[in-house]
């Protein structure tokens, strides 16, 4: 069967492919709506580039993110509202059976085995084998495809863990709410009508108390950070995410392509995730639709860019929070200059790049200079 662009994974970026690629077949083995632990935080440049796809959030009721405030136990914060648009608190049950139905997602599809040619593509699927002119795995941070093609590597670097749950709660700000809390971090946004996503972060034995159970060592970690969600049921159960830093040896030859976590996956501290493989998204659809035999190598390149630009990020986020006195400085810092805090979120949610942060800026982040 000639299927066009055969898209592997059918959650965000998958379904985005799809809306984006006319010729784009999209198939996913699980069924929705089915749930994933994530930080269900999507940043304003991935919500602009699904407004462009014709899917509208706040139309659908997804609560709006205008901002990050970040605290420390002592109960200073440093806040800044995102320069451009706003981003939402997307929960994945919703959010991915949203995008699967207006793709038309083909579920309950697994595939067994690619192959690579010259000119095409050949999918055994446990429904046929496919014939398409090029293949992108959006298949997860496990990416099966990704192993197939001898591609995919375990984790490097000190691993680090999530624990994910939901809690009957409303979130008073509009924001997304990160606790620096020395060893670890926690993250909050609201996701819907009476629910926030509370996720904490940390090295494995950080996340488990001795003499506690999963459930309880996160709750005495939600206690220190949000001691007002003490007691505010869990709808559902807590999911366990990681270790993060995962990269693959390539993410694209021949006719293969990789895009999102199964591209790379940073620490979620910074929450871009979801809004990184979008870009990756309208990257590859462009790149697609002309010249397939240059694709992979400037996808290739194109990603080595935005790779980048986010370890960049994600190492200095982690490196202020790992160190209390940095983070104290790089807060106060950001309170008297808040447009420095801007301006590194911008860079984060990729609609700016490291160079256009002044000096000020970065004086401020780092505490040196006042604002």
């Amino acid at each position: 069967m000639d299927a066009g662009i055969i898209v592997v994974g059918g959650g965000p970026v998958g379904s985005a492919l799809g809306l984006m690629l006319p010729d784009a077949t999209v198939l996913e083995a699980a069924t929705f709506p089915r749930d994933k632990p994530c930080g269900e935080g999507l940043m304003p440049a991935g919500a602009a580039l699904l407004a462009a796809v014709g899917v509208d959030l706040a139309a659908e009721g997804f609560p709006l993110l205008n901002g990050v405030r970040y605290t420390l136990p002592d109960g200073a914060t440093a806040r800044a509202s995102f320069a451009h648009g706003s981003g939402f608190g997307v929960r994945r049950t919703r959010l991915d059976a949203l995008l699967a139905e207006r793709a038309q997602v083909s579920c309950g599809v697994r595939v067994n085995a690619v192959r690579s040619l010259s000119d095409r593509v050949e999918v055994d699927t446990s429904q046929g084998t496919l014939v398409g002119s090029a293949l992108v795995a959006a298949d997860g941070i496990r990416s099966s495809i990704a192993r197939m093609m001898g591609w995919w590597r375990p984790s490097q670097g000190r691993a680090r863990y999530g624990l994910v749950g939901h809690l009957a709660a409303e979130q008073q700000s509009q924001d997304v709410e990160v606790g620096l809390l020395g060893s670890v971090e926690t993250y909050m946004a609201p996701v819907g009508p009476g629910e926030v996503l509370l996720a904490v972060l940390s090295a494995r034995g950080e996340l488990r108390s001795p003499g506690l159970t999963g459930e309880e060592s996160y709750r005495a970690i939600v206690e220190r950070a949000h001691p007002g969600l003490a007691a505010a049921p869990l709808l559902g159960p807590l999911r366990g995410a990681g270790p993060f830093n995962l990269r693959p040896s390539r993410v694209a030859q021949g006719r293969v392509f990789l895009a999102g976590d199964a591209a790379g996956f940073l620490d979620p501290l910074t929450g871009d995730a979801m809004s990184a493989g979008l870009a990756q998204a309208r990257a590859l659809a462009t790149l697609l639709s002309g010249d397939l035999g240059s694709a992979a190598p400037r996808y290739r390149r194109w990603v080595e860019g935005q790779w980048r630009r986010r370890s960049f990020v994600a190492s200095l986020a982690r490196s202020l929070s790992d160190s209390g006195r940095l983070s104290r400085r790089a807060l106060a810092g950001a309170r008297r200059r808040p447009e420095a805090l801007q301006a590194l979120l911008s860079v984060n949610d990729g609609s700016r790049t490291l160079r256009s942060v002044s000096l000020r800026d970065w004086a401020a982040l780092l505490g040196v200079a006042r604002g």
